[in-house]
């Protein structure tokens, strides 16, 4: 009831407040992208910014603030309603790694929840989470409609798209988002990674320059998306700065070298200037980081379109004089760089809304550039080897006339080099298939190694490995850890009983029971040695770990193994610890302490769950 009262004022609250921005949260809220907030762009303080009336707040009609270029600091505001009886907490995601500082502050009223100040131009150590990306977490209080400042200064542009997560919804995306942009950096960097090798064979400069610009188009997008920050210079913000307006340039320089070595020189004027004009703006590499920021991000941002625009004039001059395809591949990768260089400066200075998060057009720009200059110094380095072979061939049908043992000889090592060629593939393709088997089994091995054979649940082994994992999160998030231990009463009666056979369907059963009350992907069970079991649940407190312990317990007494008619009937008795872990480098200190309930609960009758600290 209380809950539809607060929704109930949150909507009259909406309706007599023009500009209010209220986002209304529960327990099924998972994901929140183009969230609604309200902007000042007034010289304000804190206090003022908490006071500030409607009139000197602008309601976001974009999906995403643009400000452009702006050395004044921007206030945005939001306004969070939890319905919820309980604490509900939420990340807040700042889809933009490249603003220099975000000051947030989380209120109620006059009460302050959260105070935190992240950016690029800070340490990476200033982050509540020691990630690439500007993430806040926010814990709105039971029932509550509280506050969200944003000071936002950033002299590289102020583009601020924000949205809200549930955790767990959060990481989800994040794993996704990673493996493609992993996929499609990694295939970027292997491009470049090529091109090197090939220059280390073949000594052709071409190859050199062309791996340069990929590993720069992949420096490039690295540092776009924050990554280059986060594992590169954490530690260095002042580096962060210079690094994109210095990718950008040496990147574009890096293109006249290249068509040098590819097309025919042709003097002209504008190849002249671009010659010129693409040394000049190399020498400015050493001198820009003396500029004013803003001057400086100005300077990168539009010098070097224009030389490359150079770089594009006098490649087209030379393709209407000699088509070429490794030419038309060098003008596509030039154009969709230039496009992008086009791109950023359309977003950094906010001249057309795009309504885009992440700069995908950027990223899928630098794949078909890298794309368009590998085909194009391939495909030049095989026409001049189909030249060479040309000219080889050339001189072998003049010397056919005059020696045809020699003739023979050239068709006896034709002959071997086809030989050499075909043993060759046949051998790389067996390595391929013992490297494949050689795979399948150790996956299998792998398998083998962390899976009881018995009851086909996780072994000792990989519960050890497990629980490290575990308590790094839950020292990291702050969340219990709760371990409960599980043994069999009378199992050796059992044994002695009815034979190990029956003792073994014993223990499939209690491992079949225990797994079935598992509903959550990250709680795990593992047969701990013999009849022994260990569960492990993150993020669970103590009473539920009991309640689910008791649950497996009833479970068990209601199970029965029927035996050439035979009913058996058996219990167990579980020993449970929770808490905060504290050290890591301890890991047996859990199961110790459920171990030591388990051994109560045994001495003090059996078929009882006791927790640890032990109350007599």
């Amino acid at each position: 009831m209380k809950r539809v009262w607060l929704l109930l004022c949150s909507l009259l609250l909406i309706s007599f407040t023009a500009h209010a921005t209220n986002i209304v949260l529960d327990n099924h809220f998972k994901h929140l992208q183009d969230i609604p907030f309200e902007y000042s762009q007034q010289p304000l303080t804190l206090e003022q910014a908490k006071q500030a009336t409607d009139p000197q707040w602008q309601q976001l009609t974009e999906q995403a603030l643009n400000l452009g270029l702006t050395s004044q600091a921007v206030w945005l505001r939001l306004q969070l309603v939890n319905t919820e009886d309980s604490e509900l907490a939420v990340l807040l995601s700042i889809d933009n790694p490249l603003l220099d500082k975000v000051a947030v502050h989380h209120f109620i009223e006059q009460r302050t929840l959260l105070v935190k100040e992240i950016g690029d131009a800070l340490p990476l150590n200033n982050r509540q989470i020691a990630t690439e990306s500007l993430l806040v977490k926010l814990t709105l209080p039971p029932s509550s409609n509280s506050t969200v400042l944003l000071r936002v200064e950033s002299l590289d542009g102020v583009r601020v798209p924000l949205s809200l997560w549930q955790q767990d919804e959060y990481l989800k995306d994040k794993s996704k988002f990673n493996l493609l942009y992993g996929l499609l950096v990694g295939f970027i960097l292997s491009l470049a990674i090529t091109s090197l090798v090939m220059f280390s064979f073949s000594r052709k400069r071409y190859f050199a320059l062309c791996g340069t610009i990929l590993i720069t188009l992949w420096l490039l997008l690295i540092y776009l998306y924050g990554f280059g920050y986060r594992y590169f210079n954490p530690s260095l913000p002042a580096l962060q700065q210079l690094t994109v307006p210095s990718l950008l340039i040496l990147a574009t320089c890096l293109f006249a070298p290249l068509f040098e070595q590819i097309r025919q020189p042709v003097n002209t004027l504008i190849q002249l200037l671009s010659t010129w004009g693409n040394r000049l703006l190399l020498i400015s590499l050493f001198f820009i980081w003396l500029l004013p920021t803003n001057i400086m991000l100005s300077y990168c941002l539009f010098v070097p379109p224009i030389i490359m625009l150079m770089h594009i004039t006098s490649l087209v001059i030379d393709i209407r004089k000699q088509q070429t395809q490794p030419l038309n591949a060098l003008l596509c990768g030039t154009l969709v760089f230039f496009a992008a260089q086009l791109y950023l400066i359309i977003v950094v200075f906010d001249i057309y809304d795009f309504n885009t998060r992440g700069l995908p057009f950027v990223f899928f720009s630098f794949l078909i550039c890298a794309l368009s200059l590998s085909f194009a110094t391939i495909k030049h380095f095989l026409i001049e080897r189909d030249a060479q072979v040309a000219t080889q061939q050339s001189k072998i049908a003049q010397s056919e006339a005059h020696d045809a043992l020699l003739q023979e000889r050239l068709v006896l090592q034709e002959q071997a080099r086809l030989d050499l060629e075909a043993n060759i593939e046949e051998r790389t393709f067996e390595l391929q298939v013992t490297l494949r088997e050689l795979e399948d089994k150790n996956r299998e091995l792998e398998q083998i190694n962390m899976e009881d054979p018995l009851t086909k649940i996780k072994n000792r082994r990989y519960f050890d490995k497990k629980l490290v994992m575990d308590l790094r999160r839950s020292r990291r998030e702050q969340t219990p850890l709760s371990v409960i231990m599980l043994d069999i009463d009378h199992f050796k009666n059992i044994n002695d009983t009815y034979g190990h056979l029956i003792g073994d369907q014993t223990i499939r059963a209690v491992a079949d029971i225990i797994k079935e009350h598992l509903k959550r992907p990250l709680d795990e069970v593992a047969r701990y040695g013999g009849e022994e079991f260990v569960v492990l649940l993150p993020n669970t407190v103590l009473s539920g770990a009991i309640e689910l312990a008791e649950k497996i317990s009833q479970a068990i007494m209601d199970a029965t193994i029927t035996v050439a008619n035979t009913e058996i009937k058996f219990t167990i008795s579980a020993g449970v610890y929770s808490a905060i872990a504290e050290d890591i480098n301890n890991p047996g200190l859990f199961t110790g302490c459920a171990d030591k309930a388990l051994y109560h609960a045994k001495q003090s009758g059996r078929n009882r769950i006791v927790s640890f600290p032990i109350l007599d």
